[in-house]
């Protein structure tokens, strides 16, 4: 029922490109094909009105080699074309100059491009069958994991850019998840936990078998999955990841291990979060590593504002700040509302 409302809906909006709706500057995704067939295909983020500042509205996602992405974009368009048609949505295909990518759809076209990036060409093929049988929604927490660390276009071979690299290359990981996915009494059994490190295998870099995925449509229930739910924030050389814990009215929020956090402090930030930030330093919550200060465990603030302006060193609301991979906040989804 859910689903058959949502394509009535998108039948009646105009779209752009591969699913772009057609409205004030939206959150979307651009693939810049040169007219040279020895350019680099360049993939970006645009974050529109979503943008902090007009110095962050756009996000060099990655560049890769003409023949590599020539290895993929058959493939890529026939599924997305596939997707729109279920949304009641327009179809587009691959031009040369700008190609205007919706949002959802972007995020999983840079985890293959990531990927693809430095991979031998003979294993293209494999990694995109193996990006093929990936949901929807297993790609955007792969987005989602690896924007948080090595999500621009220089961080190329580092971290989980190397380990999709590997995870989608290996040649045995489509019979795997195959056999995983018609056995899930199986998938159950096996023991879950939080990712520290890029895992080497496919299947680590997945969501654990009790992880709940994030919905593919909205429904009553959408809500009640945030605190299994990534949520993601940026300010300037910070990263963070989180999620809300408790009462939806006032919640507090559990920012991850690994997270970084801004060193340097705006006069506007209130003295009470100084001092909170101060503490954190104190107890070694926050240690110094390089230019940011990195989360040596995981740690529950008060509120969604207090993570975010310890994070970012000024001032913000935690409510619009937190994003979960649909680029939905907090206060999208419900949080902050006094309860009637």
């Amino acid at each position: 029922m859910a689903k058959a409302t949502t394509k009535k809906t998108m039948t009646k909006l105009a779209t752009l490109g591969f699913g772009v709706p057609a409205s004030s500057d939206p959150h979307h995704f651009k693939v810049i094909i040169p007219k040279a067939n020895s350019g680099d295909v360049q993939i970006s983020e645009y974050l529109g009105l979503q943008a902090q500042n007009e110095a962050l509205s756009i996000i060099d996602r990655v560049f890769i080699e003409r023949s590599r992405w020539t290895a993929i974009r058959s493939e890529v368009q026939r599924m997305f074309n596939a997707r729109l048609k279920d949304y009641g949505a327009k179809i587009s295909t691959w031009k040369v100059g700008e190609n205007l990518v919706d949002r959802l759809l972007g995020k999983e076209l840079c985890v293959l491009a990531w990927a693809v990036e430095g991979m031998e060409m003979e294993h293209i093929p494999v990694a995109v069958r193996n990006w093929l049988a990936l949901r929807p929604e297993e790609r955007w927490w792969l987005f989602g994991m690896t924007a948080m660390s090595t999500g621009l276009a220089e961080d190329r071979d580092v971290g989980w850019r190397v380990a999709l690299r590997h995870a989608l290359g290996d040649i045995v990981q489509t019979t795997q998840l195959e056999s995983e996915k018609a056995s899930p009494a199986e998938t159950s059994s096996k023991p879950s936990g939080a990712v520290k490190e890029p895992p080497a295998s496919y299947v680590g870099l997945l969501p654990k078998p009790n992880d709940k995925p994030l919905p593919l449509e909205t429904t009553e229930q959408e809500n009640t999955l945030a605190e299994d739910t990534l949520f993601l924030f940026e300010a300037k050389q910070a990263k963070a990841g989180g999620h809300p814990v408790g009462d939806m009215s006032k919640p507090e929020f559990l920012v991850q291990k690994g997270s970084t956090a801004n060193i340097k402090e705006a006069k506007s930030l209130r003295p009470a979060l100084r001092e909170l930030r101060q503490e954190l330093v104190n107890e070694k919550v926050l240690v110094e590593e390089g230019d940011v200060y990195s989360f040596s465990r995981e740690y529950t603030f008060k509120s969604p504002s207090a993570a975010a302006c310890v994070i970012a060193g000024n001032p913000r609301s935690g409510m619009d700040a937190w994003r979960d991979p649909k680029g939905r906040s907090l206060k999208e989804l419900g949080y902050g509302k006094s309860a009637k």
